[in-house]
Protein backbone atom coordinates (compact mmCIF):
# COMPACT_ATOMS: atom_id res chain seq x y z
CA UNK A 1 0.00 0.00 0.00
CA UNK A 2 2.89 2.46 0.87
CA UNK A 3 4.58 2.16 -2.84
CA UNK A 4 1.27 2.91 -4.33
CA UNK A 5 0.62 6.15 -2.21
CA UNK A 6 4.45 6.91 -3.74
CA UNK A 7 3.82 6.35 -7.04
CA UNK A 8 0.73 8.14 -7.04
CA UNK A 9 2.54 10.85 -5.28
CA UNK A 10 4.86 11.31 -8.02
CA UNK A 11 3.37 11.23 -10.87
CA UNK A 12 1.12 14.32 -9.01
CA UNK A 13 2.51 17.59 -10.31
CA UNK A 14 0.81 21.01 -10.65
CA UNK A 15 1.40 23.25 -13.74
CA UNK A 16 0.41 26.48 -14.07
CA UNK A 17 -0.39 27.45 -17.76
CA UNK A 18 -0.06 31.37 -19.12
CA UNK A 19 -2.46 32.49 -21.59
CA UNK A 20 -1.85 34.93 -23.06
CA UNK A 21 -4.24 38.39 -24.02
CA UNK A 22 -4.83 38.44 -27.74
CA UNK A 23 -6.84 41.57 -29.25
CA UNK A 24 -10.21 42.32 -28.69
CA UNK A 25 -12.98 41.29 -31.21
CA UNK A 26 -16.44 42.25 -31.82
CA UNK A 27 -19.20 39.89 -30.60
CA UNK A 28 -22.48 39.77 -32.16
CA UNK A 29 -25.79 37.81 -31.50
CA UNK A 30 -28.78 38.91 -33.33
CA UNK A 31 -32.32 37.29 -34.32
CA UNK A 32 -35.30 37.65 -36.49
CA UNK A 33 -38.04 35.14 -36.31
CA UNK A 34 -41.70 35.17 -37.10
CA UNK A 35 -42.45 36.47 -33.93
CA UNK A 36 -44.51 39.85 -34.01
CA UNK A 37 -41.42 41.29 -31.87
CA UNK A 38 -39.08 44.30 -31.60
CA UNK A 39 -36.17 42.22 -33.03
CA UNK A 40 -32.68 42.49 -31.31
CA UNK A 41 -28.91 42.63 -31.49
CA UNK A 42 -26.43 42.45 -28.68
CA UNK A 43 -23.11 43.44 -29.45
CA UNK A 44 -20.23 43.16 -26.88
CA UNK A 45 -16.22 42.73 -26.86
CA UNK A 46 -14.48 39.55 -26.14
CA UNK A 47 -12.48 39.46 -23.33
CA UNK A 48 -9.44 36.98 -21.56
CA UNK A 49 -10.50 33.44 -20.84
CA UNK A 50 -9.97 34.22 -16.73
CA UNK A 51 -11.40 37.52 -17.00
CA UNK A 52 -14.00 38.01 -14.37
CA UNK A 53 -15.51 41.27 -15.29
CA UNK A 54 -18.80 40.96 -17.40
CA UNK A 55 -17.74 41.58 -21.24
CA UNK A 56 -17.67 45.05 -22.00
CA UNK A 57 -20.87 46.56 -24.06
CA UNK A 58 -20.62 48.26 -27.14
CA UNK A 59 -22.27 51.58 -27.18
CA UNK A 60 -22.83 54.45 -30.02
CA UNK A 61 -22.83 51.57 -33.14
CA UNK A 62 -25.21 52.24 -35.78
CA UNK A 63 -27.06 48.99 -36.42
CA UNK A 64 -29.69 48.18 -39.53
CA UNK A 65 -31.65 45.57 -40.57
CA UNK A 66 -31.88 44.97 -44.26
CA UNK A 67 -34.34 43.40 -46.36
CA UNK A 68 -35.15 43.08 -50.51
CA UNK A 69 -37.36 46.12 -49.92
CA UNK A 70 -36.24 48.23 -47.02
CA UNK A 71 -34.12 48.81 -44.39
CA UNK A 72 -35.10 49.18 -40.31
CA UNK A 73 -32.97 50.77 -38.10
CA UNK A 74 -32.39 49.63 -35.11
CA UNK A 75 -31.83 52.01 -31.83
CA UNK A 76 -29.81 51.36 -28.79
CA UNK A 77 -31.96 50.04 -25.69
CA UNK A 78 -32.00 53.35 -22.75
CA UNK A 79 -31.13 51.35 -19.79
CA UNK A 80 -29.49 47.99 -21.19
CA UNK A 81 -26.06 49.19 -22.64
CA UNK A 82 -25.27 46.87 -26.20
CA UNK A 83 -28.85 46.11 -26.62
CA UNK A 84 -30.12 47.41 -30.08
CA UNK A 85 -34.19 47.13 -30.92
CA UNK A 86 -35.89 47.62 -34.10
CA UNK A 87 -38.32 50.83 -33.24
CA UNK A 88 -41.52 48.78 -34.69
CA UNK A 89 -42.95 45.13 -33.77
CA UNK A 90 -42.74 42.76 -37.08
CA UNK A 91 -42.46 39.81 -38.18
CA UNK A 92 -40.01 37.77 -39.72
CA UNK A 93 -41.15 36.64 -43.18
CA UNK A 94 -39.90 32.91 -43.92
CA UNK A 95 -37.40 32.55 -47.52
CA UNK A 96 -36.49 36.07 -46.90
CA UNK A 97 -32.69 37.16 -46.72
CA UNK A 98 -32.12 39.46 -43.48
CA UNK A 99 -28.68 41.76 -44.11
CA UNK A 100 -27.50 42.95 -40.58
CA UNK A 101 -24.81 45.94 -41.15
CA UNK A 102 -23.09 47.14 -37.67
CA UNK A 103 -20.87 49.96 -38.30
CA UNK A 104 -19.14 53.14 -36.37
CA UNK A 105 -17.58 50.58 -34.02
CA UNK A 106 -13.88 50.63 -32.56
CA UNK A 107 -13.49 46.82 -31.70
CA UNK A 108 -9.51 47.06 -31.98
CA UNK A 109 -9.27 50.25 -30.28
CA UNK A 110 -7.12 51.53 -33.31
CA UNK A 111 -9.07 54.78 -33.57
CA UNK A 112 -10.71 53.97 -36.81
CA UNK A 113 -14.68 52.73 -36.95
CA UNK A 114 -15.14 49.72 -38.80
CA UNK A 115 -18.04 48.23 -40.06
CA UNK A 116 -19.25 44.47 -39.93
CA UNK A 117 -21.73 42.75 -42.09
CA UNK A 118 -24.10 38.76 -41.82
CA UNK A 119 -26.73 37.50 -43.58
CA UNK A 120 -29.25 35.14 -43.15
CA UNK A 121 -32.14 33.52 -45.08
CA UNK A 122 -35.02 32.46 -42.82
CA UNK A 123 -36.00 28.83 -43.43
CA UNK A 124 -39.05 27.77 -43.74
CA UNK A 125 -38.83 24.06 -42.11
CA UNK A 126 -41.02 20.84 -41.41
CA UNK A 127 -44.97 21.94 -40.88
CA UNK A 128 -45.56 20.85 -37.05
CA UNK A 129 -48.46 18.85 -36.60
CA UNK A 130 -49.00 17.39 -32.91
CA UNK A 131 -47.05 16.29 -29.54
CA UNK A 132 -47.54 13.77 -27.65
CA UNK A 133 -46.16 13.63 -24.20
CA UNK A 134 -45.36 10.18 -22.51
CA UNK A 135 -44.34 8.89 -19.36
CA UNK A 136 -41.57 6.66 -19.01
CA UNK A 137 -39.27 5.06 -16.43
CA UNK A 138 -35.96 3.41 -16.48
CA UNK A 139 -33.22 2.12 -13.64
CA UNK A 140 -31.62 5.35 -13.96
CA UNK A 141 -33.73 8.00 -14.81
CA UNK A 142 -38.00 8.49 -15.41
CA UNK A 143 -40.04 11.37 -16.13
CA UNK A 144 -42.29 12.41 -19.80
CA UNK A 145 -40.29 12.51 -22.64
CA UNK A 146 -41.93 14.86 -25.65
CA UNK A 147 -42.49 13.48 -28.90
CA UNK A 148 -42.54 15.52 -32.56
CA UNK A 149 -44.85 14.84 -35.10
CA UNK A 150 -44.63 16.91 -38.67
CA UNK A 151 -44.07 16.43 -42.17
CA UNK A 152 -40.20 17.52 -43.13
CA UNK A 153 -39.98 19.09 -46.57
CA UNK A 154 -37.82 17.42 -49.15
CA UNK A 155 -34.72 20.54 -49.22
CA UNK A 156 -32.17 19.56 -46.39
CA UNK A 157 -32.99 21.41 -42.83
CA UNK A 158 -31.47 21.97 -39.69
CA UNK A 159 -33.67 23.03 -36.89
CA UNK A 160 -33.93 23.58 -32.70
CA UNK A 161 -36.36 22.58 -29.92
CA UNK A 162 -37.62 24.39 -27.11
CA UNK A 163 -40.25 23.19 -24.26
CA UNK A 164 -41.84 24.75 -21.54
CA UNK A 165 -43.86 24.18 -18.34
CA UNK A 166 -46.52 26.09 -17.96
CA UNK A 167 -45.05 29.04 -19.81
CA UNK A 168 -41.90 28.64 -18.00
CA UNK A 169 -39.12 28.03 -20.34
CA UNK A 170 -37.16 25.42 -19.65
CA UNK A 171 -34.61 25.04 -22.08
CA UNK A 172 -32.95 28.29 -21.32
CA UNK A 173 -29.53 27.29 -21.55
CA UNK A 174 -27.03 26.98 -24.57
CA UNK A 175 -26.49 23.00 -22.47
CA UNK A 176 -29.97 22.28 -23.12
CA UNK A 177 -31.15 23.89 -26.30
CA UNK A 178 -31.40 20.66 -28.55
CA UNK A 179 -30.66 21.15 -32.41
CA UNK A 180 -31.19 18.16 -34.86
CA UNK A 181 -30.56 18.15 -38.76
CA UNK A 182 -33.18 16.10 -40.91
CA UNK A 183 -30.55 13.52 -42.25
CA UNK A 184 -32.20 10.79 -40.90
CA UNK A 185 -35.76 11.83 -42.09
CA UNK A 186 -35.54 14.61 -44.62
CA UNK A 187 -38.33 14.90 -47.13
CA UNK A 188 -41.00 12.53 -44.58
CA UNK A 189 -43.54 12.15 -42.44
CA UNK A 190 -41.73 12.22 -38.90
CA UNK A 191 -43.70 10.19 -36.44
CA UNK A 192 -42.97 10.83 -32.79
CA UNK A 193 -39.46 12.07 -32.77
CA UNK A 194 -38.19 12.61 -29.37
CA UNK A 195 -37.92 16.15 -29.16
CA UNK A 196 -36.87 16.79 -25.20
CA UNK A 197 -37.19 15.41 -21.37
CA UNK A 198 -39.11 16.36 -18.48
CA UNK A 199 -37.35 14.61 -15.89
CA UNK A 200 -38.47 13.42 -11.87
CA UNK A 201 -35.11 14.69 -10.53
CA UNK A 202 -35.27 17.82 -12.02
CA UNK A 203 -37.51 20.45 -9.91
CA UNK A 204 -37.77 22.23 -12.55
CA UNK A 205 -38.72 20.01 -15.09
CA UNK A 206 -40.36 17.38 -13.11
CA UNK A 207 -44.31 17.47 -14.56
CA UNK A 208 -47.53 16.26 -13.64
CA UNK A 209 -51.27 15.50 -14.88
CA UNK A 210 -52.93 19.10 -15.38
CA UNK A 211 -49.32 20.93 -16.77
CA UNK A 212 -49.07 22.04 -19.93
CA UNK A 213 -46.40 21.62 -22.30
CA UNK A 214 -45.37 23.61 -25.22
CA UNK A 215 -43.15 22.75 -27.67
CA UNK A 216 -41.54 25.14 -30.03
CA UNK A 217 -40.24 23.98 -33.53
CA UNK A 218 -37.56 26.61 -35.20
CA UNK A 219 -36.24 25.79 -38.15
CA UNK A 220 -33.16 27.19 -38.78
CA UNK A 221 -30.34 28.16 -41.48
CA UNK A 222 -26.75 26.57 -41.37
CA UNK A 223 -24.41 28.56 -40.23
CA UNK A 224 -26.94 28.45 -36.53
CA UNK A 225 -26.78 25.46 -36.59
CA UNK A 226 -22.81 25.07 -36.89
CA UNK A 227 -22.56 28.16 -34.38
CA UNK A 228 -24.34 26.26 -31.76
CA UNK A 229 -22.71 22.94 -32.44
CA UNK A 230 -19.67 24.04 -31.65
CA UNK A 231 -20.77 26.44 -28.75
CA UNK A 232 -21.96 23.05 -26.85
CA UNK A 233 -18.74 21.57 -27.94
CA UNK A 234 -16.55 24.05 -26.47
CA UNK A 235 -18.73 24.04 -23.06
CA UNK A 236 -19.11 20.75 -23.11
CA UNK A 237 -15.44 19.73 -24.03
CA UNK A 238 -13.66 17.15 -26.29
CA UNK A 239 -13.78 13.64 -25.78
CA UNK A 240 -11.76 11.29 -25.80
CA UNK A 241 -9.28 12.95 -23.40
CA UNK A 242 -6.29 13.21 -26.29
CA UNK A 243 -8.66 14.97 -28.86
CA UNK A 244 -7.37 17.57 -31.22
CA UNK A 245 -7.15 21.25 -29.38
CA UNK A 246 -10.46 23.57 -29.23
CA UNK A 247 -11.23 26.06 -32.28
CA UNK A 248 -13.02 29.26 -32.93
CA UNK A 249 -16.53 28.51 -32.98
CA UNK A 250 -17.82 29.07 -36.28
CA UNK A 251 -19.48 32.52 -37.46
CA UNK A 252 -21.18 34.14 -39.89
CA UNK A 253 -20.14 37.86 -39.05
CA UNK A 254 -17.54 39.16 -41.53
CA UNK A 255 -14.13 41.27 -41.11
CA UNK A 256 -13.36 39.27 -37.69
CA UNK A 257 -15.97 39.10 -35.35
CA UNK A 258 -17.27 36.11 -33.50
CA UNK A 259 -21.08 35.40 -32.81
CA UNK A 260 -24.13 34.68 -35.11
CA UNK A 261 -26.82 36.62 -36.72
CA UNK A 262 -29.85 34.21 -37.38
CA UNK A 263 -33.21 34.22 -38.86
CA UNK A 264 -35.27 32.01 -37.83
CA UNK A 265 -39.19 30.56 -38.53
CA UNK A 266 -40.95 29.55 -35.46
CA UNK A 267 -44.20 27.23 -34.46
CA UNK A 268 -45.88 26.18 -31.30
CA UNK A 269 -47.87 23.59 -30.15
CA UNK A 270 -48.91 22.99 -26.68
CA UNK A 271 -50.58 19.75 -24.97
CA UNK A 272 -51.65 19.11 -21.45
CA UNK A 273 -50.08 15.81 -19.55
CA UNK A 274 -53.26 13.44 -18.87
CA UNK A 275 -51.10 10.19 -18.47
CA UNK A 276 -50.31 9.18 -14.54
CA UNK A 277 -46.79 8.08 -13.73
CA UNK A 278 -47.07 4.07 -13.46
Amino acid sequence: MSTLLVLTASCTEIIDIELDSTYQRLVVYGTVTEDSIHHQVRLSLSSDYFSNAPSPRISGAVVELETEDRIIPCYENDTLPGVYLTANAFRGVPEQQYTLHISQVDADGDGAGEEYLAQSRMPTGARLDSIKVNYFQSPFVSGYQVFMYALDPPQRNWYSFKIWKNQELLTDTLSKYAIQTDDFFNGTYIFGLPVGFLLDDDPREAAKPGDTITFELNAIDQSYFDFLADAQLEIAGNNPLFSGPPANIRTNIENGAQGVFAAYSVQRISTVITEEPQ
